[in-house]
């Protein structure tokens, strides 16, 4: 039965990662953006000092381990990612598990318009009715006092085209960076198929990062249908929410 790791063992375990504090300097730059500013890379003395630095800016947490993830992969720690893979972050309290869907809000939203302006059109049309029963007649002026009809709700086109998928590639392919191994895991590409990609493309990550989505859209487990919406779910997931909200730009044009 496998080990259930508390978030505490984690850290400690990442701490006392004597390849990474050997080479703090080098993972200190690969975990800037997540450290914040120079003077904080200053103040970086030991893998203590950066596990430190990372909770106070939010980058890590019970519920975001990304950057333990990154340790692991980064000096090999097995210990590292045997912790991790058997990890469970905390439940949250709220009760919402599932990433924000935009298409899927907008979809309800409209519905939502739709059912209010046929029954407001009915209220009226019955208002109308009882009007003219009681032989009350209004100027054209004053029919203003009636609400006004709700605004024709904005559709936006849904449909993956060939020219929005390139962009879609395009766009993470050279903007996803450091995140590309947190992307994949997120679209459940194995540990050995990032490999894999890593030894096919060592000094072009564009170019891995396009057979990774390829790997993933090829995968029958997926629904082709929803293959957007998975992306911007991993996007989110991996801390790229702009990368995951320059995808919904493009899919509302």
């Amino acid at each position: 039965m496998a080990q259930h790791w508390s978030y505490d063992i984690l850290k400690h375990i990442a701490i006392n990662d004597k390849d990474a504090q050997d080479n703090l300097e080098d993972l200190k730059s690969i975990l800037l953006d997540d450290i914040g500013s120079t003077r904080n890379m200053c103040r970086i003395k030991d893998m203590t000092d950066l596990i430190d630095c990372l909770e106070r800016h939010d980058a890590l947490s019970e519920n975001n381990i990304e950057p333990l993830r990154e340790i692991a992969d980064q000096f090999g720690n097995k210990e590292l990612e045997e912790a991790i893979c058997n990890y469970f972050a905390p439940k949250d309290s709220s009760g919402f598990t599932e990433p924000y869907n935009q298409y899927k809000e907008l979809r309800l939203a409209d519905e939502v318009r739709s059912h209010l302006s046929i029954n407001g059109d009915s209220q009226h049309a019955e208002v109308r009715g009882r009007m003219s029963n009681d032989n009350v007649r209004f100027q054209s002026g004053q029919s203003q006092t009636l609400p006004p009809p709700l605004p024709t709700p904005t559709i936006y086109p849904q449909e993956l085209t060939d020219r929005k998928r390139a962009a879609i590639h395009k766009l993470i392919a050279n903007e996803i960076g450091k995140f590309w191994r947190a992307l994949g895991r997120e679209l459940q590409l194995s540990q050995g198929q990032l490999d894999a990609l890593e030894m096919e493309y060592p000094r072009d990550l564009v170019s891995r990062v396009y057979k990774l989505l390829q790997v993933f859209e090829e995968d029958e487990c997926h629904d082709s249908k929803q293959n957007v919406l998975v992306l911007c779910r991993a996007l989110e997931d991996c801390r790229r929410k702009d990368l995951r909200r320059k995808v919904e730009d493009i899919m509302s044009h």
